[in-house]
């Protein structure tokens, strides 16, 4: 990735614009205020939002990865482990391109196989590319 990648916005990084949101799509509309935003002033609940719904995804797991490694149940608006859940969730074609990313998450579920049983949080579909 570029230096500095995170000081840049989505918008720059792709170099694509999005479309303008109808006023009446709250979700539209905070997604594309966040490709407007620099990476690194992204909440929690930013990353997940984006990741599920599969926008950016080369820039956003690398970033979803930093948090989960401080915190593996990282919360955004939802639940202790929202962010990881997301994360779990991401379409499996991307985690077949991008098998770096996916044996960093895949160590972090061995490491608290436990932890997450515990807590319901399934892995089960993210493990079959094991």
């Amino acid at each position: 990735m570029e230096e500095n990648w995170q000081q840049k916005t989505l918008e720059l990084l792709e170099q694509k614009s999005g479309e303008e949101p109808d006023f009446g799509d709250n979700r539209s509309q905070k997604i594309y205020a966040l490709r407007q935003t620099p990476l690194s002033q992204f909440s929690t609940e930013d990353i997940r939002l984006l990741i599920s719904e599969g926008i950016s995804l080369p820039y956003l797991i690398p970033l979803a990865m930093e948090k989960l490694n401080k915190n593996l149940f990282a919360e955004g608006d939802y639940y202790p482990g929202d962010l990881l859940q997301s994360v779990l969730n991401v379409d499996l074609n991307f985690w077949l391109t991008n098998r770096p990313f996916w044996q960093y998450i895949h160590q972090l579920i061995i490491n608290n196989s436990y932890e997450l049983e515990d807590r319901g949080i399934n892995p089960e579909r993210f493990l079959e590319l094991s």
